[in-house]
């Protein structure tokens, strides 16, 4: 008897839902590739902008806002704080192993490059801070910030992770997409930076 309800409960729904979906017209495509950062700033998924980088080289970047993870006041910070040193930019998340598996090779690099003009920003592209903060934050060293905004991303074109960016002493594009520090060409390229 209870089976017989179940079923006849499920086909019910699937019945009504088949109407809806028959009844569904397709989306204007050109009404989700919008590219200016004015339609980028709505909260909706709905945007899906392409996967390509709305910022190119040579762009300022935008005033993004950030919220500081490094101490525990969780103030609201910008690249443009960093002006004056070249940014490398390092997009990451707790749940992503390669992120992780880069940790000690950041480390590292920032160590040997601590007295050049560069700045190290890994900013975590998790939900809640809470997901990564703590022991494994005395682990990471350098300066660690937060975006809960789709919008630095898109504007990235940020659609796997890790991902290395590089801004020069302007807060201008030079790279959208650096090696990673567990390849030597990374150390490379910045070593060959002017005025570094």
């Amino acid at each position: 008897m209870l089976k017989a309800t179940l079923i006849t409960a499920v086909s019910a729904m699937l019945f009504s839902v088949s109407g809806y979906v028959k009844n569904a017209t397709p989306r204007n495509k050109s009404q989700h590739t919008k590219t200016s950062f004015q339609s980028l700033a709505t909260p909706t998924r709905a945007n899906n902008i392409a996967d390509s980088a709305l910022l190119k080289v040579g762009d300022k970047c935008p005033e993004f806002v950030f919220r500081d993870t490094s101490g525990y006041d969780g103030r609201n910070v910008k690249l443009s704080d960093l002006k004056g040193k070249y940014v490398l930019i390092d997009v990451w998340a707790s749940w992503c192993a390669p992120c992780r598996a880069q940790y000690p090779y950041i480390v590292s690099l920032e160590a040997k490059m601590k007295n050049k003009a560069i700045t190290f920003v890994s900013i975590s592209i998790d939900s809640h801070v809470w997901r990564w903060k703590g022991p494994n934050l005395t682990q990471m060293g350098g300066i660690q910030w937060m975006v809960r905004d789709e919008v630095f991303e898109k504007a990235f074109g940020i659609n796997a992770i890790p991902r290395f960016i590089l801004l020069d002493k302007d807060g201008n594009v030079l790279n959208l997409k650096m090696p990673l520090p567990s390849h030597p060409e990374l150390e490379q390229e910045l070593n060959k930076l002017n005025g570094i």
